[in-house]
């Protein structure tokens, strides 16, 4: 006798086929956002035994509807009115750097051209950095060729606004709200599709057997698919117009896997706000921990870990645009969506026989004068020593590293 019937078999492959899309491979350099019931949700990130030095998987809540994770991907580059290095100083809670950051530089003057490579940056047709998404390399190409037409004049502006323009809220939150209305329809559909799937098919072959309703069910299955395939395909070119291999590949995907069809409103979100800072859709999506967050990512442009990038054209081109991020962050804050600047971003409290303190993770110690061990780079701040954030201003050196 079978361990499992032939239906129970065909059910199994079904459930572990949809499981398989709701795993999301995430960068070191991305973080997620799970927006929940009533407007809350979640800040996470990549499971770290579930991948390497480069990125990790993330596994979504597998019950619809679906659309609910958006993604946020640092920049693999820094940019500044110099030229661009293939590194960036931040990190985020997830782990360390990206470990295929070169730091290599190179100034507007010595570029002719830039391009892609599927979601490499390509500059004078070779590539410089590998990005999150091919759409993020694009936008990076265009306003690099932007920088290089610019004169030099013009390109400390056009930096500057290209950082500023990711900490538009009005403009994210309308990007949400559009998006979100055009994905409704489709989540109603996966919804019924998934109860369709997982609750109408085990009911339907256990009571008549699986023989029978066979190639009826396949039949139902193909038209649920291409029906949320063509809802999909619609609201992608609206969203993304300029994705087309990922709308078409997406679209055969559903049509040949069923499935996968359940959780096509993820693929509509997941970098429908990717063009924004991570303080932003924190603001936008999430009610748990955004306090923590925030605090988090504003301490780690503050004191940056250790790098060995030794260059001082590149070092250059790191501690502008990391300034820059920290100063639009600070101004970000200082709307006191987060509560108040000066609590948001208090110093440390002693606690016992602690002597000195780490300013970026904040493990208290017992000792004078040393690197966190857990900070490669940042230097351990006395009690005795440190200064208060007081009426909302905070320190925005960049350390050299």
């Amino acid at each position: 006798m079978p361990f499992l019937s032939d239906a129970q078999t065909l059910f199994l492959v079904l459930v572990l086929l949809y499981l398989s899309e709701c795993l999301v491979w995430m960068k070191r350099h991305s973080v997620a956002f799970i927006s929940g019931l009533g407007g809350g949700g979640r800040v996470t990130y990549p499971h770290p035994w579930l991948g390497n030095a480069s990125g990790g998987i993330l596994f979504l809540n597998p019950l619809p509807p679906a659309g609910k994770v958006f993604l946020s991907h640092l920049s693999p580059i820094s940019i500044s009115p110099s030229g661009i290095c293939a590194f960036n100083l931040q990190t985020l809670p997830s782990g360390g750097r990206v470990s295929d950051q070169t730091g290599r530089s190179l100034s507007f003057a010595e570029m002719k051209q830039a391009g892609t490579d599927g979601a490499y940056l390509l500059v004078n047709k070779e590539k410089f950095a590998k990005c999150a998404t091919p759409a993020q390399a694009k936008k990076l190409a265009t306003f690099i060729a932007e920088m290089i037409k610019a004169s030099p004049e013009q390109r400390e502006s056009l930096a500057r606004a290209w950082i500023t323009n990711q900490f538009d809220l009005d403009a994210a939150g309308e990007r949400l709200r559009e998006g979100r209305k055009t994905i409704k329809l489709i989540q109603a559909v996966s919804w019924g599709f998934f109860l369709f799937l997982f609750l109408f098919v085990p009911v339907w072959v256990s009571t008549v057997g699986l023989l029978e309703p066979l190639l009826l069910i396949a039949l139902l299955m193909v038209i649920g698919a291409i029906r949320i395939g063509t809802l999909f395909h619609t609201a992608h070119k609206k969203l993304y117009p300029e994705e087309k291999s990922e709308r078409i590949e997406s679209l055969v995907k559903m049509i040949l896997c069923p499935p996968a069809a359940v959780r096509a409103t993820d693929l509509l979100t997941r970098n429908m706000l990717a063009d924004y800072s991570p303080i932003v859709l924190a603001d936008l999506l999430t009610a748990k921990l955004e306090r923590r967050f925030v605090r988090a990512f504003i301490l780690d442009l503050q004191y940056p870990l250790k790098h060995e990038v030794v260059d001082e054209t590149a070092k250059g081109i790191l501690n502008w645009s990391a300034a820059e991020q920290l100063s639009a962050s600070l101004e970000y804050v200082k709307s006191g969506r987060f509560g108040k600047m000066a609590e948001l971003l208090s110093a440390a409290q002693r606690a016992a026989n602690s002597i000195s303190y780490c300013p970026r993770c904040e493990c208290q110690f017992v000792v004078h004068s040393v690197d966190c061990v857990d900070c490669p780079g940042v230097e351990l701040i006395a009690f005795s020593d440190h200064i208060a954030v007081t009426g909302g201003s905070v320190s925005q050196t960049i350390p050299h590293g």
